[in-house]
């Protein structure tokens, strides 16, 4: 009953995704798996409202654990992108691919210390990787949608409450 109030999930799947980060940063438990699915959560709330709300969350929540500067790549990388893919309708894969270049240009131009030293100086192996990651994205958006519908339908089943 009380998942059909927006606010109250939200504030669930922000906590769960919160401690699921916290679990894989701290105790060091797939820590390289487990933030690459928190995206999970944003199709599950269905508005783009609530969606930006548990980025904005989850970006101060890990804030103030100190952990900012290994959440903020994650949400501008994979969070937006997401979000972006989830909630435009028409031109989805061309919205995803550009906010994904802005994303890229901007870990590559203010967080350089992430990128090994091999890819800036082969100009050819740093193209190779900012459009695999274009190509990359898309296909993990589509992913994570599919993984999402299937948290829907086993949250649907067991609970009996429709998201």
């Amino acid at each position: 009953m009380y998942l059909k109030i927006k606010k109250i999930l939200t504030a669930l799947f922000l906590s769960i995704a919160v401690i699921l980060y916290l679990i894989a940063k701290i105790f060091r438990i797939a820590p390289n798996i487990i933030p690459l699915l928190l995206p999970t959560f944003i199709p599950l709330l269905n508005s783009i409202y609530y969606s930006i709300i548990f980025i904005v969350g989850f970006l101060f929540i890990t804030n103030l654990f100190g952990l900012f500067f290994q959440a903020f790549p994650l949400v501008l990388l994979f969070f937006i992108p997401h979000v972006l893919f989830v909630y435009s309708k028409k031109n989805r894969f061309l919205i995803s691919s550009l906010s994904a270049i802005i994303a890229i240009i901007s870990i590559l131009r203010f967080f350089p210390f992430y990128i090994p030293k091999y890819i800036f100086e082969n100009k050819i192996l740093y193209m190779i990787s900012i459009i695999i990651y274009i190509f990359g994205i898309n296909i993990y958006n589509i992913i994570v949608l599919e993984l999402s519908k299937t948290i829907k339908g086993q949250i649907k089943k067991y609970l009996g409450v429709d998201l």
